[in-house]
C-alpha cells in the first residue's frame, strides 16, 4: 500500500486480496502511526477506533470515519489535561 493523503491509497494486488478476505477488519498502520504519535492515548486504542470506523477502501468511508476519531480522540485527551 502506498502511503498517499489521508483518505486515498493505491492498493497494490496482495492488499486488494487482503482487503477482499478481510473486509471490515483492515485497521491502516499508516494511520495508526499519525494518530498514536498526534494523541497521548495508547496505540492499541487507536488501532481500536480506527478499526471500527475506518476500515474500508472507500476512501469517502474513511473520510467520514476519520472525522469520528478524530473528535473521539481530541474528547478523550481534553478531558485527560483537566
Amino acid at each position: 500500500m502506498t502511503t498517499t493523503p489521508a483518505a486515498t491509497s493505491e492498493l497494490d494486488h496482495l492488499d486488494q486480496l487482503g482487503a477482499k478476505a478481510f473486509a471490515g477488519f483492515l485497521v491502516r498502520k499508516d494511520l495508526v502511526r499519525k494518530y498514536s504519535r498526534q494523541y497521548p492515548i495508547p496505540t492499541y486504542v487507536v488501532e481500536f477506533l480506527l478499526g471500527r470506523y475506518c476500515a474500508s477502501t472507500d476512501p469517502a468511508e474513511i473520510e467520514e470515519g476519520l472525522q469520528i476519531v478524530k473528535k473521539q480522540l481530541k474528547g478523550r485527551t481534553r478531558a485527560h489535561r483537566r
